[in-house]
């Protein structure tokens, strides 16, 4: 009984004006619904086991279409159910099919070999005054936001590195900025009014011809208004397709544009057609290689001169280990385009350089967090200490001289963690000494009086290694300037390549770049924590 006066309440509740409401539009169901109301009969309920509570009523399912509500009753039929089909009121019928299957593994591979058959869209063409980039063989600089700024870029190419990313920028952000030269110095500073001194982006013209700026956007006109704007002051352009941080994805930018191929590819198409300076790309691997493959097959086919892959996904984070191995069908797929490819994760300079070649195929490798803590790891012979050497040395003459905005300076200070053992013989308190120094720094004098500086002499010391970067620079490649070469650019004369000083280092056996042990790394974790409590 207490199961009929419950089925009699369920089927009053269809009879509700709400639900009518939604019946009107399917007559075969209402009929449906009319039939059976007036059928209700008392299940046969011989030999039935005793249970300790009544069977819950049917349940109702909602139906995208046609306005309609579906009564289905539980079963213990695990097989698929038909496609549902919809009767409305002018006897049209239709059913609800599944999706489409996703493409299989040799589909895509198909696709892939399709788009590796057809043409360049933008082969490479000569444009008058412009100085192609060489991407190979050569350890370059990530981009990073607020660490890739102008000093750090400018100590990676003084110790070594052979290109350097400048971090990156909103196409919105730099469009309509004012170009402002120091004439003291020669940096360019990009800003708009309001940015309480805060430039939107820096750079110097001793490393334009190594300097990439990454681009982040998700519009193709509003990319090519955004390089327009500085491409006096650059070699290069990079799209940004890899980012995850909020910031750049919540607009479609950066990894977003993983998930939107078809814009990805519009946008480069833009700037390789209104841009006459070489673009790259930069991406992070998609969760299934035979998408990944394909993707990349899509991009090399733009024209691009050169493709960077983080060989992580969208949801990895630095602390789980790149995918290394997945990277060399990608390379591969470069090698047949011409299109060198750059691998960017967990590369730690000299210490792991043929490591990841011989387990990629690649030529170049980016480095990101091992230059973040410290700029010379480009350094053939190996890091220096950063507290002894870098940042007393060359750090704060460069950020003096240039006038890198303090707030810059600080983060970046904050960034270059004391180095261990054997690069650095600083005892623990003395790292934490330091590291709280650093934390309450108020100005750059407080900074200067912590290393025991002149403010005036670190500024001519400042002056002097930007004049020598240049010379350095000009002694690794004589046409990195072009014409622009004067009397004072005398290269430095007999100045071996990095790759020879790589060498008689290894032969004399007095590199330092051997990978700190995990029991040091979590000893300077340990240490700057007790720093910042103290």
């Amino acid at each position: 009984m207490l199961w009929l006066c419950r089925s009699i309440q369920y089927y009053q509740r269809l009879s509700s004006p709400h639900t009518r409401l939604l019946q009107r539009p399917c007559l075969a169901i209402a009929h449906f619904h009319n039939s059976t109301a007036s059928k209700i009969a008392m299940p046969e309920v011989t030999n039935r086991a005793p249970s300790r509570s009544p069977s819950p009523p049917p349940k109702r399912a909602r139906i995208d279409g046609p306005s309609v509500t579906q009564t289905t009753t539980s079963t213990t039929d695990t097989s698929a159910p038909p496609p549902i089909s919809i009767t409305s009121a002018d006897n049209a019928t239709s059913s609800i099919s599944a999706k489409p299957a996703a493409p299989t593994d040799s589909t895509l591979a198909e696709q892939v070999e399709a788009e590796m058959n057809l043409p360049l869209e933008y082969p490479p063409t000569e444009v008058a005054g412009r100085r192609e980039i060489v991407y190979e063989d050569k350890l370059v600089l990530a981009p990073m936001v607020r660490t890739g700024s102008l000093p750090t870029r400018l100590l990676s190419l003084h110790y070594g590195a052979g290109l350097v990313w400048g971090p990156e920028v909103v196409d919105k952000a730099i469009i309509g900025a004012e170009r402002i030269v120091d004439p003291k110095t020669g940096v360019i500073t990009y800003s708009k009014k309001g940015m309480e001194g805060k430039p939107i982006f820096q750079c110097h013209p001793v490393e334009r011809p190594f300097l990439i700026f990454q681009i982040g956007s998700s519009d193709p006109e509003l990319a090519v208004q955004a390089a327009k704007v500085v491409q006096q002051d650059v070699a290069g352009f990079d799209l940004n397709c890899g980012c995850p941080k909020p910031f750049s994805v919540h607009s479609g930018m950066g990894a977003a544009l993983l998930s939107t191929p078809d814009l990805l590819l519009d946008i480069l198409r833009a700037l390789l057609r209104e841009i006459p300076l070489p673009i790259s790309c930069k991406i992070r691997l998609l969760p299934e290689q035979p998408s990944t493959l394909h993707l990349a097959a899509r991009i090399l086919r733009t024209g691009v001169r050169c493709l960077t892959v983080h060989c992580r996904t969208r949801d990895m984070r630095s602390s789980v280990k790149a995918l290394w191995d997945r990277l060399g069908d990608i390379v591969e797929l470069g090698r047949r385009r011409g299109v060198p490819v750059v691998c960017n994760g967990d590369g730690e300079g000299w210490a792991n350089w043929e490591a990841i070649r011989a387990k990629t195929g690649v030529s170049s490798v980016m480095i990101a967090r091992a230059a973040e803590s410290n700029p010379s790891i480009f350094r053939p012979q190996g890091p220096v200490s950063t507290v002894e050497e870098l940042v007393p040395n060359l750090f704060l003459p460069t950020v003096v001289y240039l006038k890198n905005h303090f707030s810059n300076t600080k983060f970046l200070l904050a960034q270059f963690k004391p180095s261990p053992p054997p690069i650095s013989q600083m005892k623990k308190h003395e790292r934490q000494e330091y590291t709280q120094a650093v934390v309450t720094a108020k100005t750059i004098e407080d900074v200067l009086a912590v290393c025991k500086l002149d403010m005036e002499e670190t500024r001519s010391k400042g002056e002097e290694f930007v004049k020598d970067l240049r010379r350095e620079l000009i002694s690794r490649d004589p046409t990195a300037y072009g014409d622009e070469v004067g009397e004072e650019d005398v290269p430095v004369e007999d100045q071996p390549t990095i790759w020879d000083k790589r060498k008689d280092v290894e032969d004399r056996g007095d590199n330092v770049d051997e990978l700190p042990s995990e029991g040091v790394l979590q000893q300077e974790e340990d240490d700057e924590e007790a720093a910042l409590n103290a």
